[in-house]
């Protein structure tokens, strides 16, 4: 790995190391006095140690392939979850938009789902309703948006690999709060001026004119690269829970910490992985699978930033956001160290606090609002 937190690691994979024979003799031996079984059977020997011979020579590519398919053992879920009866309903409400045939149709519509009109598309920001439905309406007669709507309908024709995978994760949440309720889930698209996703213990809606994928001539607007990357399908359901798991942590609101903010993030990360245990950390915390590498690689400099600079107990706003908010990288820990680096290092220290404390419940981790007793008896201090 090269330079990418201010050191020089470099990693040996594996090494051979072979004898060299010199198989040109093969070519040169005279098997014209031998009998043809020994020339078969000579031939094919000198044949397989050359291709032996090749195939030494990409060992070390071959063990990588076999450490990284090796090292990630296929995930199985557990029969108890799988056979929980539960089932999502879902109802495509882009369709139903596309079928108003009025302004009053329309307004119908809004006014049957409250958690469209009112938290999704934000009814509140405008003076009187009315302004909102014909902006709705304007917008539905625009040819772009027509082709948006095909372009979506494409995309997402089929959706239940989604819903399933909504499904298996109330599933698993089901396992530690048995009275969660089943949402209901809504798709809508609102031509990228509504937020992209709302989340409730009733209700989900997903604005799918946002997840069309690099291919999509319909990108949401004014976003930096390394944030449009996260808006692709197999994120919707990764980001619904990680919103949703808001509401099952408790937190010392007084404490402005630093490490407090971190243990919040941390606790919301462990709870969305626990539910969603097959799914890649990478699309939880949402760093390329080359910056969770890098990151967990240098771990222990990460952690020294933030202790010799005192990090973990400073209250300023702006201090934290440097560490804890969108950034496309944190240039004081090194060129190529992400945003968010605090809440992922808070991910880290409940995953130690946890394994540390094997008689806590996560019931019990969630309910802990004490940053600092987590902190403290998770005995978090990475190897060098």
């Amino acid at each position: 790995m090269g330079d990418l937190f201010g050191r020089q690691e470099y990693k040996i994979i594996g090494q051979i190391a072979a004898k060299s024979y010199n198989l040109q003799a093969c070519d040169r031996l005279d098997f014209r006095e031998s009998s043809s079984k020994i020339w078969l059977i000579f031939t094919y020997f000198c044949n397989k140690y050359l291709m032996m011979k090749s195939y030494l020579k990409l060992f070390p590519f071959l063990l990588l392939i076999a450490m990284i398919s090796c090292g990630e053992k296929p995930c199985e879920v557990n029969p108890q979850v799988a056979n929980t009866q539960l089932e999502i309903e879902v109802e495509r409400l882009e369709d139903k938009f596309m079928d108003a045939d009025s302004p009053e149709e329309l307004e119908r519509l809004l006014n049957q789902n409250m958690a469209l009109k009112e938290h999704f598309l934000v009814s509140g920001q405008y003076p009187h309703d009315s302004i909102l439905i014909k902006g709705l309406w304007q917008l539905k007669q625009d040819p772009n948006f027509d082709s948006l709507y095909q372009e979506v309908k494409i995309r997402f024709d089929n959706i239940d690999e989604i819903k399933q995978e909504f499904e298996l994760a109330f599933k698993h949440l089901r396992q530690y709060y048995p009275n969660v309720g089943t949402p209901k889930l809504q798709t809508f698209i609102s031509g990228l001026f509504s937020s992209e996703l709302y989340v409730s213990d009733s209700v989900i809606i997903v604005g799918l004119d946002f997840y069309l994928g690099p291919g999509s001539k319909f990108r949401p607007r004014d976003l930096p690269k390394y944030i449009l990357g996260r808006y692709r399908s197999e994120y919707i359901v990764p980001a619904s829970m990680l919103i949703l798991s808001h509401d099952y942590v408790n937190e010392d609101v007084s404490d402005r910490s630093m490490l407090a903010d971190m243990i919040y993030y941390g606790k919301k990360y462990y709870l969305t992985k626990q539910i969603m245990p097959c799914t890649h950390d990478s699309l939880l915390i949402w760093y390329t699978q080359q910056q969770l590498q890098d990151v967990n690689e240098n771990q222990d400099i990460i952690w020294a930033n933030f202790v010799q600079n005192q990090l973990l107990f400073d209250t300023n706003h702006l201090t934290k956001k440097k560490f804890l908010d969108e950034r496309p990288n944190i240039y004081e820990i090194g060129e190529k160290c992400p945003g968010r680096i605090g809440a992922w290092l808070g991910w880290e220290i409940v995953n130690k606090y946890m394994k540390q404390q094997p008689a806590v419940s996560l019931q019990q981790l969630m309910n802990e609002p004490d940053a600092r007793k987590i902190f403290n008896a998770s005995n978090y201090k990475p190897a060098r």
